[in-house]
């Protein structure tokens, strides 16, 4: 099997999202399961507030993390959530052009959008071991 080396793994998460532009957005997970062949279609979940949107980051950040291992980091995002009621436990990142889903993240915790008006995160992003 093959191995991919640390300077391999920050090639390929650069060539992903060098100048790419990308959607982030919110979601429950635990009612969506989505699996490695779900697309952003099979998100039934995002929150459904008039002051909600996904945030747009554009050309993320990549870089090698403390541990060695090529990570994509997409900076601190801000979500109105203040007229949602939703419970969310995930992240999705889609490309903005395509809608393609990306990949999708554990947040530390489930929110109960109903009871903030506000989400702010700062760590969204993946890394490649």
């Amino acid at each position: 099997m093959a191995h991919l080396h640390n300077e391999g793994e920050l090639l390929v998460l650069d060539d992903a999202f060098d100048g790419r532009t990308v959607d982030v957005g919110l979601f429950d997970d635990s009612t969506d399961q989505l699996t490695e062949d779900s697309t952003y279609g099979d998100i039934t979940t995002e929150p459904d507030g008039d002051d909600y949107e996904p945030q747009t980051v554009d050309d993320p950040e990549v870089e090698q993390n403390a541990d060695n291992n090529a990570e994509v980091t997409m900076g601190g995002l801000s979500f109105q959530v203040s007229d949602a009621e939703r419970e969310i436990d995930y992240v999705y990142v889609r490309d903005d052009v395509s809608g393609d889903l990306i990949f999708t993240n554990a947040l530390d915790q489930t929110y109960n959008l109903g009871s903030i008006d506000t989400l702010d995160l700062s760590n969204v992003g993946m890394e490649l071991e």
